[in-house]
């Protein structure tokens, strides 16, 4: 939590100059690439053969899920869009746009319309639905 939010005199200028959607980017990158190992090092008690790999590429990254059928196959991509990060998905029904900001305590934080969210939930409503939703045959 940034300190002094709750007082009048707040430097929240500083505080959403330091707020840049590169950095925000940077931890889901970040994020991501810990929920792929999670998902590859343990079963879960699921039984689909998947496998998960993330790959970076210049403006930036994507999550893909291999399996054993040509239906199995999936990702999610994530690209920053100048303020913008763009997720988008292929065999997965996920589209989102996400915007930084500091909220009203100062921290910075994702936002998807008007909801705000901390890293793991922009990440979960990206990758849910590639990491366990039932593939229809």
């Amino acid at each position: 939590m940034a300190t002094g939010s709750n007082e009048d005199g707040f430097d929240w200028v500083s505080a959403q100059a330091a707020c840049s959607a590169e950095l925000m980017f940077q931890k889901l990158m970040d994020g991501a690439k810990a929920d792929v190992d999670r998902r590859n090092g343990a079963t879960l008690g699921r039984n689909d053969g998947w496998r998960f790999e993330f790959h970076e590429d210049d403006g930036g990254f994507e999550v893909t899920r291999l399996g054993s059928g040509s239906k199995d196959s999936a990702f999610v991509t994530f690209q920053r869009e100048g303020p913008r990060i763009e997720i988008s998905g292929d065999g997965v029904d996920v589209q989102l746009t996400a915007v930084v900001g500091i909220n009203a305590h100062g921290d910075c934080r994702y936002y998807i319309g008007e909801a705000e969210y901390l890293g793991w939930e922009v990440r979960k409503h990206a990758l849910d639905l590639l990491f366990f939703d039932s593939v229809e045959e």
